[in-house]
C-alpha cells in the first residue's frame, strides 16, 4: 500500500502544479494584455489545468481524509453498525469510481483513436489534456480499495471521521 500512497501524493503534487499553472496563465494573460499581447489558447490551457487539478486531487484528498463526508448517519448508528455501514458505502464508492474510470479511459482512447485535435489557436491532441481524468479516477478507485481493506481489518482511519 505504500506504493499506492506515494502515487496518491504524486497525483496531489501534479494537481497542485495544475492549479498553480492556472494562476500563472491568468497572470500572464493580464500582463500580456496590458502590452497588447495575448497567450494563444490560454483559456483552453486554463480549462485543462482546472480539470487536471480536480481529477488528480481525488486520490490525495482521500488519502488525507479531505473529502466532504456526510457523517450524520454515523452519529446515530450503534457502534456495531459503523463498520458494516463503512464497508457498504465504500463498496458503492468503488463501483461508481471504477465505472467512471472505465468510461474516462474509453473517452480518452476514442480521442486518441480518432485523432481529435483542439479547436483553439494551438492544435493540441485532446487525449493529452484528457489523460488526467482516467488517471485521477483510477487512482481514486484504487485508494477506495485501500480504504475498504482498512475497513475490513477494522483499521478505519481517524482522519476520515472515525474517532
Amino acid at each position: 500500500m505504500a506504493l499506492l500512497e506515494r502515487l496518491a501524493v504524486a497525483s496531489g503534487v501534479l494537481a497542485a502544479i495544475a492549479l498553480a499553472s492556472i494562476g500563472v496563465l491568468i497572470s500572464g494573460q493580464i500582463v500580456g494584455r496590458m502590452f497588447g499581447h495575448q497567450i494563444p489558447s490560454a483559456d483552453d490551457f486554463a480549462a485543462w489545468c482546472l480539470a487536471a487539478s480536480i481529477f488528480l486531487a481525488l486520490p490525495y484528498a482521500l488519502l488525507h481524509g479531505a473529502h466532504i463526508r456526510v457523517t450524520l448517519v454515523l452519529q446515530f448508528l450503534p457502534e456495531k453498525a459503523v463498520k458494516p455501514y463503512e464497508i457498504i458505502a465504500t463498496l458503492i464508492a468503488i463501483a461508481l469510481s471504477a465505472w467512471g474510470a472505465w468510461h474516462a479511459i474509453f473517452f480518452v482512447y476514442e480521442s486518441y483513436a480518432y485523432n481529435e485535435i483542439s479547436q483553439g489557436m494551438l492544435r493540441v491532441p485532446l487525449w493529452i489534456p484528457q489523460l488526467s481524468m482516467p488517471v485521477g479516477l483510477t487512482l481514486f478507485a484504487l485508494m477506495l480499495v485501500r480504504h475498504l481493506v482498512l475497513a475490513l481489518r477494522g483499521e478505519l482511519p481517524k482522519e476520515i471521521g472515525h474517532e
